[in-house]
């Protein structure tokens, strides 16, 4: 019962730090500024370290949020709670700069309910906007006016998912869905500030988008057996255009310098627009995999995952995205997951993997490349009685990647690491003795 009440309160008190802890999720990238932001990986720290692979993965003790229908293969109550940080260097060439990020990507509850049948609830981030970036051009006002303007561009906030599924089988057959609820703000704003000799105030045009509403997916595995102990799992899962409904605040605004606080102030409203109704076209989401997987010993598969971002519309706008796609291939090895003596290191998971596509953000006539290595551990740590039932793994990933090549605006580079803490026990028995 400590166990169940421990649960509890890490899941409320990771809920909330992980919608107050905006801040320092910051994803520090200049491409968040389009879409949605910058879209938050969906896998946990098992799935990530093996390149993402998890359409066809299955098993009793991971929570795979990525598939729900993988949760009928539940058969302890486990508690999976995952963080990560790391560090993205951005470079156009001439300049570089570096920055760091930390987050807590994850944490849900994984119950099962009856065999072949399991649900699953949970918060984890959906996307993300941070970015602080300017510009120069010249700029001819008046018919006569030649100048140089400085466009300086900030945005922040995020999207998160608060959702619950369930996923059951008949047969070799398990279909499952997550039914998620979005909500949060994204703020963007672009300055325009001119020399003051000139006679032209400053302006700011600053928009505010409020999102609340639903939003699901669906999945299916069907696995067969090749042998004894091996098996073949094909998942797919998907999601239709949805319409996300969103309030926008809009406000454009005339300037003026203090000297003594050295900042803007507000001069005058131009124009202001408050809550106008509006829906957010979220694009069709589908994806496909299959992984092979001999019984506490190996797993290995290729996931293809593709969204028709060219769909996408916000507030009836085309933004600069388009059809994205992302081929995964991974698994991992467990040495000896069953020995009673010998070394712990044959009773760790070993995980490798690496994935390949093209980002949702389009500019310069092209999707920015992506790409990416991954690796990882699965740490099991000894229960501290033979007459429990609770297991416990820590599970940590690397993931190295960049997005961008030289023909992009910017070119991105990144290395993050992410630990999932998966706390796994019978919550629910019935009494043998009295």
């Amino acid at each position: 019962m400590q166990w169940i009440k421990a649960s509890i309160i890490c899941l409320l008190s990771g809920a909330f730090l992980l919608v107050t802890s905006g801040v320092s999720a910051q994803s520090n990238s200049p491409y968040s500024r389009y879409g949605i932001g910058e879209l938050s990986n969906t896998q946990n720290a098992v799935n990530r370290a093996m390149g993402g692979v998890s359409q066809g993965y299955a098993d009793p003790q991971v929570v795979n949020f990525v598939n729900p229908a993988s949760y009928s293969n539940l058969m302890l109550t486990t508690f999976d709670v995952g963080v990560e940080a790391g560090y993205k260097s951005l470079s156009n060439g001439v300049d570089n700069y570096r920055s760091g990020f930390g987050t807590l990507s994850y944490i849900q509850l994984g119950i099962p309910l009856r065999k072949k049948w399991g649900m699953n609830v949970g918060l984890r981030p959906f996307s993300d906007v941070s970015y602080n970036i300017s510009s120069t051009e010249e700029r001819t006002m008046f018919d006569t006016l030649n100048t140089t303007v400085l466009n300086q561009y900030e945005g922040s906030g995020g999207i998160y998912q608060a959702y619950i599924g369930t996923g059951f089988g008949i047969g070799n057959l398990s279909i499952g869905a997550n039914l998620g609820y979005l909500f949060g703000n994204i703020n963007n704003s672009t300055k325009t500030i001119l020399p003051p000799a000139g006679g032209v105030y400053p302006s700011m045009h600053s928009v505010k988008r409020v999102y609340n509403s639903f939003y699901y997916n669906l999945g299916l595995q069907y696995a067969f057996k090749v042998s004894k102990d091996v098996k073949v799992t094909i998942g797919a899962t998907g999601s239709f255009q949805q319409e996300l409904k969103t309030k926008q605040s809009s406000m454009i605004e005339s300037l003026y310098y203090d000297a003594t606080s050295q900042d803007y102030g507000t001069l005058d409203t131009i124009s202001y627009t408050r809550n106008a109704q509006a829906n957010t076209i979220f694009p069709t989401q589908l994806g496909a995999g299959i992984m092979v997987t001999k019984t506490d010993k190996y797993s290995f598969g290729v996931d293809y995952n593709m969204g028709k971002w060219s769909d996408f519309r916000n507030y009836d706008k085309i933004d600069s995205v388009s059809d994205a796609w992302k081929l995964s291939i991974g698994g991992q090895i467990t040495p000896n997951a069953t020995a009673v003596s010998g070394s712990y290191w044959n009773k760790v998971t070993y995980r490798l993997g690496a994935f390949v596509g093209k980002d949702y953000i389009h500019l310069n006539g092209e999707n920015l490349p992506i790409f990416g290595v991954s690796a990882g551990v699965g740490l099991p740590i000894r229960r501290f009685s033979n007459y429990t039932s609770q297991f416990t793994a820590i599970n940590i990933g690397f993931e190295g990647g960049r997005r961008g090549n030289n023909n992009s605006p910017l070119k991105e580079s990144y290395f993050r690491a992410i630990i999932g803490f998966t706390l796994s026990d019978i919550w629910f028995r019935k009494n043998t003795y009295r």
